[in-house]
């Protein structure tokens, strides 16, 4: 049987290429990532691939924290119904009760690993964000993400088994009889093909696709273009959370404002300086993301604003210089003080909820393939995350990871060695992800409607057919599937005629059980269908 990729020229032959063999291969190294790695069996031989320098994830950038119901008015059903009331019909009940109750599981390992978080007088202090019903968010400040994010990699440090590769670009997925053996990554100026009995996928979500992003261009879902060009099944893509607050600093760069500033009571004003939250929601600042990103548009648009206003003054400086250290820095750099200036924002793309379809132990539809963390779309967040539920999920499914490899491994299947020529016989056309970005925030933004998207789609589609060819530099490779996943989002935000979560259509502005109360599943070669729930065996 031929080996296939995709992306790599087919006048390349496999045989030539520099070959490393592990037992298991994890691609990301964000909170999922490492997660699995540090949670795998110690006796296996791991190789952890980073595309870019730890301060460019993700995790990284996470201000808010992880959501555990620990308070002692809180409990764990009260933290899945908030999950499951936000998510909108869509998610997987299973996953949401086995993220939820495996939740204080997660802290606990977070912490043997050295993390630590804020406390009070009665132990952890529990913030409160948009959609929870109680204080339940563990943080470190408002640093969360880069505090685990740095534990967590001084730990791997430490690990024998764990083979770090820096710098390390994904380019497609090894497939043989239809089951995933490893992968070609280019590493150091070459390319390189990586085998293993297991490959995770941990590479992160997709809102760097977006020009108006939290996240860094490198969030453009490279992982899900390679696994999708494999023949994974892909879920969800038209759900991407807008957070409604994030500030454009002076060199240009997008700023997360954290969630946690309107749970500790800053407001929104909007251009007249009125507080404009309760005429959208009944819970105000504190409505879930999507309300509140919709309410934010049509404020801007009414006023024909490209801003409004988070007003945290009455917080006060000393309260706002400690418990918000890193934004506080950020604004003063920008010449913003928070204890006397109003802050301009506006919704950015945060998070995006689309991904490999996966069962509860991060398998995929591809044998000996799991996802886990925002690459994966396992069903916890249904059409639109709770705020603070995907450190959570990054951490609750790595360890499942871990736990099936360690219990499967020696039954996963026999290292394949054998070496081909590989079969690409498919032209490639990558973009202009700048003009990508732009075109995304116009027609698959906060609001959407299917006659501009569908004018995009046809662009896009228009100029791949003019313009192909292989794809050799990582500019090109992140090109070409910025272009991939531009169209997986257009065609699943087409597919999907009504408005339900992070997905509002305004050509649909109802919510429709009957016809969508089901999720847009793409595979290679099959198009974008309706299905009740992704099945794998």
């Amino acid at each position: 049987m031929t080996e296939r990729s995709y992306i790599v020229s087919p006048k390349i032959n496999i045989a030539e290429l520099d070959d490393r063999h592990y037992d298991a291969i994890i691609i990301g190294a964000g909170i999922a990532g490492m997660t699995v790695a540090l949670s795998l069996d110690p006796k296996l031989k791991v190789g952890l691939i980073s595309k870019e320098h730890l301060e460019e994830s993700s995790t990284y950038k996470a201000q808010g924290g992880m959501a555990i119901s620990l308070g002692a008015d809180d409990s764990l059903e009260e933290h899945i119904a908030d999950t499951l009331r936000v998510g909108r019909g869509l998610c997987h009940e299973p996953a949401v009760e086995a993220t939820i109750r495996e939740a204080p599981n997660a802290l606990d390992f977070l912490q043997s690993l050295g993390a630590d978080f804020n406390r009070g007088e009665d132990g952890l202090y529990l913030g409160k964000e948009a959609g929870h019903s109680h204080h339940r968010i563990v943080h470190y400040y408002d640093s969360t993400g880069r505090h685990i994010a740095e534990t967590m990699a001084k730990q791997i440090q430490m690990q024998e088994n764990i083979d770090m590769l820096d710098q390390c670009f994904v380019v497609d997925l090894l497939m043989q009889n239809d089951q995933c053996y490893g992968c070609i990554v280019l590493h150091s100026g070459k390319l390189v093909t990586l085998r293993a009995h297991a490959v995770v996928m941990a590479t992160g979500g997709y809102s760097g696709l977006f020009a108006r992003s939290t996240n860094s261009i490198a969030a453009n879902g490279d992982g899900i273009a390679a696994a999708y060009r494999a023949g994974a099944a892909i879920a969800d893509m038209e759900f991407v959370q807008f957070h409604p607050t994030s500030f454009a600093t002076l060199s240009g760069d997008i700023f997360l404002l954290t969630e946690a500033l309107r749970g500790e009571g800053a407001i929104l004003r909007n251009a007249a300086g009125e507080r404009f939250m309760f005429s959208y929601h009944g819970d105000g600042e504190l409505a879930p993301r999507d309300e509140v990103s919709r309410a934010i548009v049509t404020e801007l648009q009414s006023a024909k604003q490209e801003v409004v206003f988070l007003d945290a003054r009455h917080l006060g400086k000393e309260f706002l210089i400690d418990r918000f250290r890193q934004v506080y820095g950020e604004l003063l750099g920008n010449g913003y003080y928070m204890e006397k200036d109003l802050i301009p924002i506006a919704p950015a793309a945060h998070y995006t909820i689309g991904g490999i379809a996966t069962n509860l132990w991060g398998q995929t539809t591809l044998p000996c393939l799991f996802a886990c963390g925002e690459v994966a779309a396992t069903g916890l967040h249904g059409a639109n995350r709770l705020a603070s539920n995907s450190l959570l999920e990054g951490v609750v499914f790595g360890r499942r990871v871990a736990q099936a490899i360690n219990q499967g491994f020696p039954a996963i299947h026999s290292l394949i060695r054998r070496k081909a020529m590989i079969d690409g016989t498919i032209l490639r056309h990558w973009c202009d992800t700048k003009k990508l970005g732009i075109t995304l925030d116009k027609v698959a933004g906060v609001v959407r409607k299917g006659e501009s998207m569908c004018s995009a789609l046809k662009v896009l589609q228009q100029e791949e057919n003019r313009d192909s060819s292989y794809v050799t530099s990582i500019q090109e490779y992140h090109g070409y599937n910025a272009c991939q996943l531009a169209e997986l989002v257009l065609k699943a935000a087409l597919l999907r005629c009504e408005s339900r979560g992070t997905h509002y259509r305004e050509d649909y502005p109802e919510k429709k059980d009957a016809d969508f109360s089901k999720h847009v599943v793409q595979q290679w070669g099959k198009g974008s269908v309706l299905h009740e729930q992704v099945s794998i065996r």
